[in-house]
């Protein structure tokens, strides 16, 4: 497996969701995507997850930092999860914030390559 394929499909899902890059987000995330963010208690599907990030990005919204300190891969056939933490930095109604949490992520192998069908993320001293 090429590690950094699926990590680069991470880091730009990432990206999507705070640039509220919908054509990208929408290649990336299947149908049947489903999501728990740090900051809800809902399970989000895929139409949500794209609202939110497009509601985010009209909001002023934007992404100043991104880094994952730690990844832990596991591989189960066309299936990998990922465990770790994320570290962000946003600009969001006039405050920059940081985000700070837990991740555990799902990739899947379909017609050879990788989409991101979910995700579950905690937050940390946020």
């Amino acid at each position: 497996m090429a590690i950094d394929e699926l990590l680069a499909v991470r880091e730009a899902a990432w990206r999507a969701w705070f640039g509220g890059d919908e054509v990208t987000l929408r290649s990336l995330l299947p149908s049947d995507f489903l999501a728990i963010s740090s900051s809800g208690s809902e399970v989000a599907d895929l139409e949500t997850t794209v609202s939110s990030s497009r509601e985010f990005k009209e909001g002023g919204g934007a992404l100043l930092s991104l880094t994952f300190p730690h990844t832990r891969v596991q591989r189960f056939g066309d299936t990998v999860v990922l465990y770790g933490s994320y570290d962000a930095v946003i600009t969001s109604g006039g405050a920059t914030k940081d985000l700070r949490g837990q991740l555990t992520e799902v990739f899947v192998k379909r017609e050879g390559r990788w989409v991101h069908p979910g995700w579950h993320l905690d937050a940390r001293g946020n």
